[in-house]
């Protein structure tokens, strides 16, 4: 994993499997499809996108992570954009595909290994809300799917995350 560029954060608080981060700004390729609410089709049309199916027709470096936004209506899935191609982002293809900021701020985030499954998501998603009330955040955006490995990586080295954007009760309130 430590291979592939991710995100820069800072962990502010940690109590293992939980952490506090504060993630700085960084650029992603998100896909969102009405027509494909389980986004089905969303790692093979991201994955076309940097592998040259861009205006640029560019190829773009591998990164972690891959962030797949759950909530009820449809899920968006998205890719981190690599740092060095930040001044030049070569639009998508396809129109399914947006470049969009990832603004800065604090995340709440549990850790787990294995394979992720919907059944472990939820349970995830469901310890990630009880931590997030016990600190007295407030949730601040749908919950997130982080996942970091190829499919191939053996489940005893995959490492997930299930995070959310949070405030603080005194920036809630403002």
């Amino acid at each position: 994993m430590a291979k592939y560029e991710r995100p820069a954060y800072t962990v502010l608080l940690s109590e293992y499997p939980f952490e506090l981060r504060e993630y700085r700004d960084f650029y992603v390729v998100e896909y969102d499809n009405a027509a494909d609410p389980d986004v089905d089709s969303g790692f093979g049309t991201l994955f076309r996108y940097i592998s040259k199916d861009n205006q640029a027709d560019r190829k773009i470096s591998m990164t972690v992570l891959v962030i797949q936004e759950l909530s009820e209506d449809r899920m968006k899935m998205a890719f981190v954009v690599p740092k060095a191609e930040w001044e030049d982002i070569s639009q998508p293809n396809s129109p399914s595909l947006t470049v969009k900021k990832f603004d800065s701020g604090l995340f709440a985030v549990i850790q787990y290994g294995g394979y992720s499954n919907d059944r472990k998501e939820q349970d995830m998603l469901e310890k990630l809300a009880q931590w997030v009330q016990e600190k007295n955040y407030q949730p601040a955006s749908n919950y997130m799917l982080a996942s970091f490995n190829a499919p191939f990586v053996p489940p005893m080295f995959r490492h997930n995350e299930i995070m959310v954007r949070v405030a603080t009760e005194q920036e809630a309130t403002k």
